[in-house]
């Protein structure tokens, strides 16, 4: 009985201390656009987290822990020397002059202040009728996680073709041929993004797991039982599956089209929320049919997608494709999740430590996780 308190202590600080907005990215924006006068030339514009810009060269000038404007502007030499460092584009393997605009300006978005510096890009010969090198290995030393969203207009000649790619950790480099069509390229970069965003969602994954860990039981007379044939198992979690599909599939689509749109800050409470009263729900049983409470937080949950996708943007040229395929890599890590949880759960179902300890325990945890990051949304 002890050592199990023990590791609940253990769990309980381990995942208490994560941080309480799961959805917050470290992502920088690259845009790039062909000027009408100049064959050979784009107009470009780098966003830079002013934090991330802190971490990698230092902007608080005075140390007190406040940033100002001023410091910025202070260190912008400083900051237009590390662009120069991390940022190279290429034309035909020609590196193209890179030429920063003054002044320095600030955007912020989604609560985030941004650095936002304005360039020309400089190349040698016609840029739509040459492959294009885009390099970018900033603020990965600091943040692993980082990722830069890169958007080019008006890139071919021959058909208005606009190009959307993500530069991360494991990939710092994109190559682009005017004469190719990028939707394969649009749809596996999103389908992977997806798939990543759910897996490192915390408040996504214990909303499924507290779902899952009742599928394996059934009640009768107020008192929990194993659920010992497995077609009743699966019912239950294909339910549970489909309304939470059914439901962030709507929310998410329409959020990114602009057709709702809500307060993320109230959206990240009402996700935390959901967690809490569905851990609640399994220590004090209201509803034993959960195909409907899933799909209506599920409603909340496809609005914090949207809001993932909102950071990362949308393909300008393939806009459903960007949407479909980051909905597709949801489900796939979702089907993930449930691949590892579900069997584990079955597995474990007639042991009496799986009503103490996974189901009571693990939900007043998973409940209390909940609540601390309800309150540090708010």
């Amino acid at each position: 009985m002890h050592k199990g308190y023990a590791l609940l202590v253990v769990l309980y600080c381990c995942v208490f201390s994560a941080p309480s907005v799961a959805h917050q990215l470290s992502t920088a924006y690259l845009q790039l656009s062909s000027q009408t006068n100049h064959s050979n030339s784009f107009d470009g514009q780098l966003q830079l987290r002013l934090y991330d810009l802190e971490r990698s060269v230092g902007l608080d000038t005075s140390g007190d822990g406040e940033l100002r404007w001023h410091e910025v502007l202070e260190r912008q030499s400083a900051i237009v020397s590390y662009i120069d460092q991390h940022l190279k584009i290429d034309s035909q393997a020609t590196p193209c002059e890179i030429q920063p605009q003054y002044p320095l300006q600030f955007d912020s978005h989604f609560d985030q202040g941004f650095l936002v510096i304005n360039f020309s890009a400089i190349c040698v010969g016609d840029i739509k009728e040459q492959s294009l090198t885009v390099t970018y290995q900033g603020i990965f030393p600091q943040d692993p996680d980082h990722k830069l969203l890169l958007n080019i207009d008006g890139y071919s000649q021959h058909s208005a073709q606009n190009l959307s790619a993500v530069i991360d950790q494991q990939q710092q480099s994109k190559t682009f041929d005017p004469q190719q069509s990028y939707v394969w390229q649009t749809f596996s970069t999103y389908l992977y993004q997806g798939v990543v965003h759910i897996l490192i969602g915390t408040d996504h994954i214990l909303f499924l797991v507290v779902l899952l860990m009742s599928c394996v039981l059934y009640r009768e007379g107020g008192t929990w039982y194993a659920q010992h044939r497995l077609v009743p198992v699966l019912k239950s979690a294909a339910w549970i599956v489909t309304a939470f599909t059914f439901a962030h599939s709507i929310t998410l689509t329409a959020t990114a089209l602009n057709w709702i749109s809500f307060n993320t800050r109230w959206v990240e409470v009402g996700i935390a929320l959901s967690v809490l009263l569905t851990a609640l729900n399994n220590l004090w049983p209201v509803l034993l049919r959960l195909g409907w409470i899933t799909f209506a937080f599920g409603l909340l949950h496809g609005m914090g997608f949207a809001s993932v996708l909102g950071e990362l943007g949308l393909s300008s040229q393939h806009q459903i494709v960007s949407i479909l395929a980051f909905n597709l890599g949801v489900e796939l890590g979702q089907l993930l999740i449930l691949l590892v949880a579900l069997p584990l759960f079955y597995l474990c179902r007639n042991f009496h430590f799986y009503r103490w300890l996974i189901l009571k325990m693990g939900s007043l945890v998973i409940g209390l996780i909940a609540l601390n990051w309800a309150i540090q949304r708010l």
